[in-house]
């Protein structure tokens, strides 16, 4: 009998075309810059959530501290949703690999409300750990799949500007949740400073 595994859209594998177009790609010497299939793929990320470059990691984690160690300064904290991945299923690499001291926020859905990210900032000076960076995730994995729609990113991003924050979006199922909002990857991005998203998700299904 044929099983289905639904534990995750992560563990769905490539078929026989997604092979043999891997062992037929032309390659090159990506240190160097010299792979035109990645560079390719890098471009074309890019330009999928509207960012200026791209850059091909092998893991939505390593994508993401790798977001984060941008935007925060050692020293500094992330505020970000109480069930957020960043903050339950990486491991604590933002405060191992990066020194940034994560503030947890409350929600109902995923997405803490706007006066809980004003309420949390903290300015530079004084003995307070300052704010370094905002976290969001859409779609929510542990807010059960939740996707959140411009008009409830907005005011968060407009309330960053105005306090000179950057944000990080981990956008690892972000096409997902264009697709259930009628609206593109891009639009989604726009505003954040840096976003991962995944290719692993739903590969082969």
């Amino acid at each position: 009998m044929e099983m289905i595994d639904l534990r995750s859209d992560t563990v769905t594998k490539p078929d026989a075309a997604m092979r043999r177009a891997m062992a037929e790609a032309e390659v090159g010497d990506d240190v160097y810059g010299e792979d035109p299939t990645v560079r390719r793929l890098e471009e074309e990320a890019a330009a999928a959530v509207g960012f200026e470059a791209a850059m091909f990691v092998p893991s939505g984690i390593m994508g993401n501290q790798i977001g984060l160690r941008l935007l925060a300064p050692r020293g500094s904290e992330l505020l970000c949703d109480e069930r957020a991945h960043v903050l339950l299923f990486e491991v604590g690499a933002m405060s191992a690999l990066s020194g940034i001291q994560p503030r947890p926020l409350a929600s109902t859905d995923g997405l803490p409300p706007l006066e809980s990210f004003r309420r949390a900032f903290v300015a530079r000076g004084g003995y307070r750990v300052p704010t370094g960076a905002i976290a969001l995730e859409n779609t929510h994995n542990v807010a059960g799949g939740r996707a959140f729609e411009r008009a409830r990113i907005e005011p968060v991003l407009a309330f960053a500007r105005e306090a000179g924050v950057p944000v990080h979006l981990d956008g690892a199922r972000i096409f997902n949740a264009a697709a259930a909002l009628g609206t593109s990857p891009a639009e989604l991005a726009r505003g954040c400073d840096t976003v991962m998203f995944c290719f692993s998700k739903g590969l082969g299904a």
